[in-house]
């Protein structure tokens, strides 16, 4: 992980080379129950193998600790709305959503 700074970095950089109507992303808070932090960053990193391996137009899909307990944010940069979508919706979204505490 980096910290939160070099990481919305990164996302803006890669969105400079994108036309500004295809971009689409997020940036999510999840705080997790005590004690399951290294249980959500090892699924939060079978998660982000997958996105990587299966969705080819999402260019950025990241986890960053925050100075809060206990507290992530996840950043995600698609090429449009649908590619978000489709990500959603994909078996391996699925099957990680119920994981998120």
């Amino acid at each position: 992980m980096t910290t939160i700074t070099e990481d919305i970095k990164k996302v803006i950089d890669m969105g400079k080379s994108l036309p500004p109507d295809k971009i689409v992303g997020g940036l999510k808070s999840v705080t997790v129950m005590e004690g399951k932090e290294n249980e959500f960053e090892s699924l939060f990193r079978e998660l982000a193998a997958k996105v990587r391996d299966h969705d080819k137009k999402c260019y950025y899909y990241d986890l960053t600790k925050s100075e809060q307990p206990r507290t992530y944010l996840v950043m995600e940069q698609y090429e449009n709305k649908n590619t978000r979508q489709q990500h959603q919706k994909s078996d391996h979204g699925k099957y990680y959503l119920p994981f998120q505490y």
